[in-house]
């Protein structure tokens, strides 16, 4: 039997979860089993036209993570905090911009997956996607990059540093 909550609360498709709150670096997910989300993620839908793969990729690089940093909140446990408000403030790289081949997204998209899936650490991920879309398909220059590495790295110290005290 199915009970009125299930549909209701099922998400469709071509939605992610942001999660609310993060420790080491903030998490953007497909939500491609359906899941429920409750108030430990922010439900995302997508406009008709955007991929959701593209969207990832356009999240997980130093610039989308710097503006995460300086919109998201963080308390003295050191956690950051995204709420809805601030998801607006994040900046990402533009989706229609990102005309790569399907090998490339598959292949980034496992790069970010299997990252986060395992605990590795979330720079080797940052350093493909940066090489890969900022500076080659964007042609960001590489000094941009690491400046913006630099500045998401040093909010994250200050936010992780006040659940040290």
């Amino acid at each position: 039997m199915r009970s009125i909550r299930d549909s209701r609360l099922a998400l469709e498709d071509k939605t992610a979860c942001l999660l609310t709150w993060n420790n080491l670096y903030p998490k953007l997910v497909l939500n491609r089993c359906g899941a429920i989300s409750t108030d430990t993620m922010r439900r995302m839908k997508f406009r008709d036209g955007i991929d959701p793969e593209l969207a990832i990729i356009a999240y997980y690089n130093s610039i989308a993570f710097a503006f995460t940093e300086l919109y998201g909140r963080s308390y003295g446990d050191g956690v950051l905090e995204i709420l809805p408000k601030e998801v607006g403030n994040i900046h990402v790289l533009n989706t229609g911009l990102l005309n790569i081949y399907a090998e490339l997204k598959r292949s980034v998209i496992s790069v970010i997956d299997g990252i986060v899936r395992n605990g590795h650490n979330i720079d080797e991920a940052l350093d493909y996607i940066d090489a890969k879309m900022l500076v080659g398909i964007l042609r960001f220059d590489e000094d941009t990059c690491r400046a913006r590495r630099r500045i998401w790295k040093t909010l994250q110290a200050r936010r992780l540093g006040r659940g040290t005290r």
